[in-house]
């Protein structure tokens, strides 16, 4: 297939500063562009851009588990420590963290944006062989030391995946 990934997330939000501020200062993304009461282009190395932020129509709602749409935007770290450190700053900055799970082959923490928007921050877990014991979903404690360790096929027997009403 020609596809090779996706290249970037656009997403709308009701205060542009408000969103500068939660994905350059809180997520540590860098602006790469800004269109003055339009827009912002956030990236994390040296691509152009991974995320877009446009404004939204004056009255905008938030987003919502009831709206249509994506229903949260998935970011890869580069391992549990970032993962751990990234759970601890959202605290620190008062971002609530509505789950912490582990699936397996990946270790995520959710939490929303101003506007609402659902993202995940994950590490992959390489050891775990999801082809063969699948994916999974079982709560992760992430401040246990025994967290980062990943789940023995036993324990991913022992649970099974189901799609969660809260995605």
């Amino acid at each position: 297939m020609a596809i090779q990934r996706t290249g970037h997330v656009a997403i709308r939000v009701r205060n542009l500063e408000a969103a500068k501020r939660f994905y350059g200062e809180i997520l540590g993304m860098r602006l790469g562009m800004e269109i003055p009461g339009q827009g912002l282009f956030f990236r994390f190395n040296n691509y152009h851009h991974d995320l877009a932020v446009f404004k939204a129509r004056n009255g905008a709602e938030p987003a919502s588990k009831n709206h249509a749409g994506v229903a949260h935007i998935a970011l890869v770290a580069d391992d549990f420590d970032t993962v751990l450190g990234m759970y601890r700053r959202l605290r620190e900055h008062g971002v609530p963290v509505s789950r912490t799970i582990d699936h397996g082959a990946t270790k995520s923490i959710y939490f929303s944006d101003p506007d609402g928007i659902e993202l995940e921050i994950y590490c992959e877990v390489p050891e775990f062989n999801w082809r063969q014991n699948g994916m999974v979903r079982v709560p992760l404690d992430i401040e246990n030391e025994s967290a980062a360790r990943p789940l023995s096929p036993e324990q991913a027997r022992a649970t099974s995946l189901r799609l969660p009403s809260d995605l």
